[in-house]
């Protein structure tokens, strides 16, 4: 007996799969109503005091602990022998709504703990209550964290569903059967009501991404036209034969473009960094000075140009035809140059001997006890002997950025890049980090810096680069950027600057 399409069509036209799959998906709200509501109560129990954390616990420990379909026929068969007799629907609604409850705690809790301590602190600063707090400002940040998983839960919920089948609920699953038997076409019957499935989880799949759409952080897409560009005279020092960037270059940018809509984050860019020079950028906020950073290692891909890493292009395999390498070759190279960012981006599982261990362990093959020696040498170079097991969460904004120029040295790059190392600093960390700098540039290492300390550019810089609304105006020799050969826009910008 083959399929039947007509049969088929009847079947999934069928009142009485229509009315289950009605039963299927309000029966799969509401238990999914009352697992949320009981997750977020839960969650709020395992951050009380033990009086309440306990019996939380035992919940979720009872009902993540047991198969669903025992706890069904427990409400179903083991209630009404204790004297608590209940209704096919309340003995459903129950089962899944209590068995989603202990699920939607660790949910709600791993929302709740994705907002960072100091939103509730500036709450508190601003003089709202726990609960204010809690409903103005965690809620809607934790919220964004808890609906995935919540969706994927209740998509679990409409299937699940299936398994009061076994106390003769009369959801699809079990209309199914019952079609099945009275029809003897089992084929037509249970493919009519995968597609039933099918079509529910479509749709829920749908309205999730529009829920998460619209709780999601709001992002402008509408960027304004630039103001017209100010004619500027490009100066470039007369660096002869004799250069570091002519005679041994380290890390050459060509003509770099990038484009944010309308607004030209890289105009053009060309600057090569010869082995031991440390070129500071300097300009104003949103000049492209980041975005160049980021460019030359190929972290932000430039529209259009090349960047050459001793000699080689570092993104392409063959660029006159722009054929990119492979990622893990641009992975690779890319370890050739090493990167300090503006907000430490330090990993926090892990301890500051362990971020410098990390590269050298995972990416070069060599072993803990001596990558570990190594990173404890580096830490002890930038003075933080005392911190090797301090985490960062342990360490001050000055010691963090400490710990990740440690990082950056730990795979012995060609060339450092420094993104405004000291912008998220105090003062007195601001010295120290500084201090750390200064040494490495006596050492001969090649540095890129980013940074708006002018005193420390006029200390250290080999050269000056100069950028403004994404191209680079001038590049010159520290005393000629510092003297009265300098352009005027140059000056303007240093008394501006203070």
């Amino acid at each position: 007996m083959g399929f039947d399409t007509g049969i088929f069509l009847d079947i999934l036209r069928s009142p009485l799969l229509l009315k289950a799959a009605w039963v299927t998906i309000w029966v799969a709200v509401v238990a999914q109503t009352i697992g949320t509501v009981l997750g977020f109560v839960l969650a709020g129990m395992l951050a009380a005091p033990k009086l309440l954390r306990w019996p939380a616990l035992g919940f979720i420990w009872m009902f993540k602990g047991t198969p669903l379909l025992a706890q069904i026929l427990f409400f179903y068969s083991a209630l009404p022998q204790m004297g608590v007799p209940l209704s096919l629907i309340a003995t459903g609604l129950l089962s899944l709504g209590l068995n989603e409850g202990a699920r939607m705690a660790d949910i709600v809790r791993g929302g709740l703990m994705s907002v960072s301590r100091d939103q509730r602190e500036a709450g508190l600063a601003l003089g709202l209550h726990h609960w204010q707090i809690f409903l103005k400002v965690v809620f809607p940040q934790a919220i964004r964290a808890i609906i995935p998983p919540l969706g994927n839960n209740f998509s679990y919920m409409i299937k699940a569903t299936s398994l009061l089948a076994a106390i003769s609920f009369a959801e699809l699953l079990r209309v199914s059967q019952q079609l099945a038997q009275s029809t003897t076409r089992a084929l037509e019957v249970y493919l009519a009501v995968a597609l039933w499935y099918l079509v529910i989880l479509t749709i829920w799949t749908l309205i999730q991404h529009r829920i998460e759409k619209a709780v999601a952080l709001k992002t402008s897409s509408h960027v304004s036209a630039p103001p017209p560009i100010v004619e500027r005279t490009v100066v470039r020092g007369d660096l002869g034969p004799d250069a570091p960037s002519r005679r041994c270059p380290v890390l050459e940018a060509r003509n770099l473009t990038r484009s944010f809509g309308p607004i030209k984050g890289l105009d053009d860019v060309s600057l090569s960094v010869g082995r031991g020079e440390v070129v500071v950028v300097l300009g104003p906020s949103g000049s492209g000075k980041s975005t160049l950073l980021r460019a030359l290692n190929w972290i932000e891909p430039a529209d259009s140009g090349d960047v050459l890493l001793a000699g080689e292009s570092l993104p392409w395999a063959d660029a006159a035809r722009r054929i990119a390498r492979p990622e893990h070759m641009l992975d690779k190279r890319r370890r050739r140059l090493g990167m300090v960012f503006q907000s430490f981006a330090l990993f926090p599982t892990m301890t500051a001997r362990q971020n410098v261990a990390l590269g050298p362990r995972t990416l070069l093959g060599i072993p803990k006890t001596q990558a570990l020696a190594a990173a404890d040498r580096l830490l002890d170079k930038v003075g933080l002997k005392d911190k090797l097991h301090s985490y960062p969460v342990e360490l001050s904004g000055g010691q963090r950025q400490r710990v990740a120029i440690a990082r950056a040295l730990s795979m012995k790059p060609d060339a450092v890049l420094f993104d405004e190392p000291t912008s998220a600093l105090d003062p007195e960390s601001v010295g120290g980090v500084l201090g750390v700098m200064a040494d490495l540039a006596g050492q001969g290492l090649t540095m890129v810096i980013v940074t708006h300390e002018i005193g420390f550019a006029r200390r250290i810089a080999d050269r000056i680069a100069y950028m403004e609304r994404g191209r680079l105006l001038m590049d010159l020799p520290r005393d000629q950027a510092f003297g009265d050969d300098a352009p005027d826009y140059f000056g303007a910008f240093l008394s501006r600057e203070g």
